[in-house]
């Protein structure tokens, strides 16, 4: 179970986690690692945060560049928007605002033919929709707007039956935050801020360009230049992408994290999520689906907007871990069973996960002392 419905405050306590609480220092191994990793030029930035469903327990950034880097600094999080955005959206579903397997078609009647008339939010959630993903070099070429992507997600062609197999696709979040303009009549990053990110004290935002004094720039993208990188930003905040756009901090994450450790309390704010909503969430919904993953046909384990990594690969963890990623280097990563919220982040995109992937097995290792 991830909320707390049948748990009480002695039982969150007794978890794995709540020794790394009593006792940091368990973590130094993992911290040093980490620092000496980008010392030695494995990664160039990297940060680090730890912490239970109380919220952070430590955190530190380390780099290797000239420009300095703290915890407080801002991150491109990438497609780690999905599970946030997926949380705020579930809020109609948990109120029967919208069904999880309402047909998008119901609100939006170009959505016929072709099977499109079939696709639900679950498809959505579950990559299963069928729906095309962005072309990246026609997006980068254009930079169209939230309702230009929008559009290009209702009329596109399906690639394939809704519900026969997996792929992964950032595209069809729009059809999510169209459903939450027309149900509530906001526009969908006032309604995320109002109703999730405000809710949890989380500055995480689409449109960063006041703190860009403060944002740490993705190398790897072509974007050398200051004046290129404010363009892009400015850009980012039109398209204001639901499936990972979001601008945020090691605090942003760990404040969430917690919040789906503890669903009806986080830093002393509510998220307006049930548990067993929570938990809804982070069943594997895809059991039996196949789809590409890592460069391979394969049995795909996916939740509602969170991934499953624990039954799809040789990494530490309980069958209840949901994590996510961004290309941009970052991860959210949750253990209910271990009570355990681990947030990585770099600033390379698409860099190798073996620093991160050995930061988390530290990070378990720390956990398993004096068991």
């Amino acid at each position: 179970m991830i909320g707390e419905a049948q748990q009480t405050r002695d039982e969150v306590a007794a978890r794995p986690a709540a020794r790394l609480r009593a006792r940091p220092a368990l973590l130094d191994p993992a911290f040093e690692r980490l620092r000496e990793r980008v010392s030695q030029g494995a990664l160039s930035t990297a940060a680090l945060a730890v912490g239970d469903a109380d919220g952070l327990i430590r955190s530190d950034a380390f780099t290797n560049e000239s420009r300095p880097v703290s915890v407080d600094k801002i991150f491109f999080l990438a497609s780690v928007t999905k599970p946030i955005v997926a949380t705020a959206f579930m809020q109609l579903v948990e109120a029967g605002r919208f069904g999880l397997h309402q047909p998008f078609a119901e609100i939006e009647p170009r959505m016929s033919g072709g099977g499109r008339e079939k696709v639900t939010p679950w498809h959505v959630l579950t990559h299963t929709s069928g729906v095309a993903d962005h072309d990246l070099a026609s997006i980068a070429r254009k930079r169209p707007d939230a309702a230009a992507l929008t559009r290009l997600a209702i009329d596109s062609p399906l690639g394939f039956e809704p519900g026969t197999r997996w792929s992964y696709c950032s595209a069809s979040f729009y059809l999510l935050t169209m459903t939450i303009e027309r149900i509530t009549g906001q526009r969908y990053v006032d309604y995320l801020d109002e109703h999730l990110l405000h809710q949890l004290g989380m500055q995480a935002t689409f449109d960063p360009r006041r703190w860009t004094k403060n944002i740490v720039p993705v190398q790897g993208v072509g974007i050398d230049s200051r004046w290129r990188r404010y363009l892009v930003l400015r850009w980012m905040a039109k398209a204001a992408l639901p499936g990972g756009g979001l601008f945020g901090t090691l605090d942003d994450l760990m404040r969430f994290g917690a919040a789906v450790l503890r669903p009806r309390q986080a830093h002393h704010r509510l998220i307006p999520l049930k548990p067993e909503t929570i938990t809804e969430m982070g069943r594997d919904q895809t059991r039996g689906i196949m789809g590409e993953s890592d460069g391979e046909e394969r049995p795909v384990h996916f939740g509602l907007g969170w991934g499953k990594p624990t039954l799809m690969r040789d990494v530490p963890g309980s069958e209840t871990v949901i994590s996510h990623g961004g290309a941009s280097g970052t991860r959210l990563w949750i253990d209910p069973d271990a009570g355990l919220v681990f947030v990585f982040f770099t600033n390379r995109w698409s860099s190798d996960r073996g620093v991160e992937t050995e930061a988390l097995r530290q990070t378990y290792a720390a956990m398993a002392v004096d068991a």
